[in-house]
């Protein structure tokens, strides 16, 4: 085959994304109009700890994706994909044969490590090559599959070709939503350079801060904010800038998730619990606060008399370290 032919066979072009200039996510209270990610396609980490709600956010974007010309590809480590949007491709030719028909919106890869995924990833990229038509791959546990740096050599094809989803996917209609334990030292370095959308849920290691806080310095975020964020609750960082959300839970998820209990709200009972809750309060509405008014606060609210005298003892140190 001449060069001529070679060039060709394998001319393509210049990919457009129509499907982004209506398309719409609604996280929570936040709503992102994707026509924004036309030209740089869609990257988006979900950071944060076990149970802060990453999964779900992943979840929440297929469906809604999916619904509007997507064919969304949920690589799941944990095998819990199936039970909500049904059986996982049997095999690599399956994934390739469905991605090409793109007769189902949503479908589960089950992959538990690295080198289980190098063969579905190649598939993958080889459909998005060839038809350059708009996937959603959301990878779950990012850090089973990619890392700071390449060691075993399963692992660095893996992180390659999640690599390859970012940097080239914009060029073959292929957004990506990967999971992640830790902003620093969970996955790849380039990966963060690329986001263009981040989700960072409740963090409790005050070693990462140093990482995190250039990002929300501007907008007078500290950690005591990212160490108090709930389940389902992010700092959402897009090209809007950034803004807090609950994210609601999605439909799949809603279909198996056990009913949650009415949380039973607990008054402080000792010196460090009187201490949060009085932190953020201004001073002037403390220094109303007589001893008369706690003592009759407590009264009301069925509190003994020690919780009311630790509580007046917060309050007073409170008071003075002001």
């Amino acid at each position: 085959m001449t060069s001529e032919a070679i060039q060709k066979t394998t001319r393509h072009a210049v990919i457009r994304r129509p499907e982004m200039r209506e398309a719409v996510l609604t996280l929570g209270t936040i709503e992102i109009a994707l026509s924004e990610y036309a030209t740089t396609g869609l990257l988006a980490l979900g950071i944060g700890p076990r149970g802060c709600g990453k999964t779900n956010a992943g979840q929440l974007m297929a469906e809604q994706l999916s619904s509007q010309g997507w064919v969304a590809v949920l690589f799941d480590p944990e095998g819990e994909m199936e039970t909500m949007y049904g059986d996982a491709v049997a095999s690599v030719d399956e994934l390739r044969e469905r991605l090409r028909r793109r007769d189902k919106p949503i479908l589960v890869v089950r992959v538990a490590t690295a080198e289980q995924f190098v063969p579905y990833g190649r598939a993958v990229l080889e459909v998005a090559d060839e038809l350059r038509k708009p996937l959603f791959i959301v990878i779950d546990e990012g850090q089973v599959f990619s890392a700071p740096r390449k060691r075993s050599a399963c692992l660095g094809e893996a992180a390659d070709i999640i690599n390859e989803f970012a940097d080239r996917g914009r060029k073959r209609a292929v957004d990506l939503y990967m999971t992640a334990l830790r902003y620093t030292g969970s996955v790849h370095r380039s990966l963060f350079a690329h986001t263009n959308l981040t989700l960072i849920g409740c963090q409790n290691d005050a070693a990462g801060w140093a990482a995190l806080s250039p990002q929300f310095k501007s907008a007078g975020i500290t950690f005591r904010d990212l160490s108090s964020l709930g389940p389902a609750e992010f700092f959402c960082i897009s090209r809007r800038g950034i803004d807090k959300t609950k994210m609601q839970m999605a439909e799949a998820l809603k279909r198996v998730a056990p009913a949650a209990e009415p949380v039973r709200r607990h008054l402080p009972a000792t010196f460090s619990q009187w201490d949060r809750a009085m932190r953020e309060m201004p001073v002037e509405r403390l220094a109303r606060l007589s001893p008369d008014v706690v003592s009759l606060l407590g009264t009301v609210a069925g509190l003994s008399p020690h919780q009311v005298a630790v509580g007046q003892t917060a309050l007073s140190d409170e008071i003075q370290a002001r």
